[in-house]
């Protein structure tokens, strides 16, 4: 079977299971208004999102309702797949789409890009930055040494988007650790929960027991968001090149460095200002690296922008839900 077919077929299955199973969810509950939002789900590079979208509109046209697609990443047009670029703006345009909010203004530049301008597109920033007021967290003891997290991610994800290779592959975060552990610094290594970092991490780990490197590495399987949430809250800076750990960890007050893969990890650094704490990661050195995280560690954050950064969170779900009460 030619291989655009099997796409196309896998994608209609997908469509078909996500909506049977999505269907027996509801089991007849009164629905107001349908809402997908937060991460990067706007993007083409494989039909995995694309096919999930218009699943959601499936459901919407059966139940009668619209669709608010709330405070999203959208990524460059010129990585989209041809297929899965022509299901994602089959979303987009689809009737039952009633708002679209995206998580900042790049996404925005990159939907007028595509000629996908929809209505009134609005900024609302990620809810990830309402962590610190979802979960239970502890704080930091004052006195304690200093605890830098590493956050793992494969470089397969890397390569699976781009053609340029990364800069960050284990010996990079050996480096890193190496250095850090010389400045007696408390070093943890930590992932997200996704399977392929989860096994990179603990690659990295065993290298780091070889050299006889102090390191944490309770921290590399979290088992649900909360245990996430509490691991990140318990350093005193983290580098991480996944974005949702970088949108966390701010929630929570710690602050971070990140390494640029994707221009959603750079976009998120422009919008708290602290560029100085981003590196692309293409061009990323050990050194450097571990020199922005100890800084970083040791000056923290603006609490003030921070505080005003999750009010606008807030204004953000205010306004969506003002969307739904009117019908729009």
């Amino acid at each position: 079977m030619p291989r655009p077919l099997k796409t196309r077929l896998n994608v209609r299955r997908a469509r078909s299971r996500l909506l049977s199973q999505w269907k027996s969810s509801v089991n007849g509950a009164p629905v107001s208004a349908i809402v997908v939002g937060g991460g990067h789900l706007l993007t083409a590079t494989t039909e995995y999102f694309p096919a999930r979208l218009n699943a959601v509109a499936d459901l919407a046209h059966e139940l009668g309702v619209g669709v608010h697609v709330h405070s999203v990443g959208v990524s460059p047009p010129d990585t989209w797949e041809t297929a899965a670029g022509a299901e994602l703006r089959r979303f987009i345009g689809d009737e039952s789409v009633s708002s679209i909010s995206v998580r900042d203004d790049q996404s925005a530049d990159y939907l007028a890009a595509a000629g996908l301008q929809k209505g009134d597109v609005r900024l609302a920033l990620d809810p990830g930055l309402l962590a610190a007021k979802t979960f239970e967290i502890g704080k930091r003891l004052p006195g304690q040494r200093l605890r830098i997290g590493l956050g793992i991610m494969s470089p397969a994800v890397v390569r699976s988007i781009r053609t340029a290779r990364s800069g960050i592959e284990d010996d990079f975060w050996i480096a890193v650790a190496k250095q850090l552990a010389a400045t007696d610094v408390d070093v943890s290594l930590f992932t997200t929960g996704e399977a392929g970092d989860i096994r990179v991490a603990h690659r990295i780990a065993a290298q780091l027991n070889e050299l006889g490197v102090a390191y944490d590495h309770q921290d590399i399987v979290p088992n649900d968001d909360a245990d996430l949430v509490s691991s990140i809250a318990g350093y005193d800076a983290i580098v991480a090149q996944r974005l949702h750990a970088s949108i966390i960890s701010y929630a929570l007050g710690v602050p971070s460095v990140g390494l640029g893969w994707e221009p959603k990890v750079r976009s998120f650094y422009q919008l708290i200002e602290r560029l100085d704490y981003f590196v692309d990661d293409r061009d990323a050195r050990p050194d450097d690296v571990s020199a922005r995280a100890l800084q970083t560690a040791r000056c923290g954050l603006d609490e003030l922008l921070r505080d005003r950064h999750i009010e606008a969170c807030r204004d953000g779900i205010r306004s969506l839900a003002s969307l739904i009460a009117k019908g729009d």
